[in-house]
This record gives structure tokens, sequence and C-alpha cells, in this order.
């Protein structure tokens, strides 16, 4: 229901949105749709999203912010950046709006030499 609910909040603020609603080809996505930015799930159930990190370093394009996205509390998200060497984290919580900025921030920094 999340992953639904940010790809109709994204695509309403005009990006292009493709979601996974699980681990399970993430790397053929990485390779085919070639993002700017990608939104990891902390808490996918099957895998925590901050495994998926290494993978996205791996195989995507050399520029692309990798951002976690969950509820925890930002001393934990820090933690997890930290360990897993993603760009960063938008909360869950954001407002109405505010994670369309917060994405476009991050992808400004993805284009940004």
């Amino acid at each position: 229901m999340t992953c639904e609910a940010v790809r109709a909040e994204l695509e309403e603020a005009g990006m292009a949105v493709q979601t996974l609603h699980s681990p399970f080809g993430f790397v053929k996505a990485l390779r085919e749709h070639r993002p700017v930015v990608v939104l990891l799930d902390v808490g996918l159930g099957i895998v925590n999203g901050t495994k998926l990190v290494p993978l996205g370093r791996r195989y995507g394009p050399p520029r692309m912010k990798i951002v976690l996205f969950s509820t925890r509390e930002n001393y934990e998200l820090l933690d997890a950046i930290q360990d897993c060497h993603a760009d960063g984290y938008i909360r869950k919580r954001a407002a109405n709006g505010e994670l369309a900025a917060q994405v476009r921030d991050w992808a400004s920094r993805a284009r940004d030499p």
C-alpha cells in the first residue's frame, strides 16, 4: 500500500517511477531503467533494503543516489547509512508534497558534478 501511495505522489509531481514489490528483479530494473534516485524501504520484509545498496552501487548508473526510506528513528537511519553506504534517507512520514521535494533534491544532487 505504501509503495503505491508513494508511486502515485511522485507521478503526480511529474516524475517517472518504477516500483518493485520485492527485491527480486532489482538488478534488472537498474540496468533497464537507469534511475537517478532509488528509494529503498528499510523494512522490506524478505530482505532489509540496506542489503540491496551494494547491488545498487555495482549495477546502477554511476551518479545514482540510493536513499533509504523508512519510519525508523533518525539515529537508526544514520547508523544504517553508515553501515550500508547509502547516500541518505527520507522519512516515510514526509508531509504532503514534501516527499516529491526531497526526491527532486536527491535527483539534483545526482545530476550536479
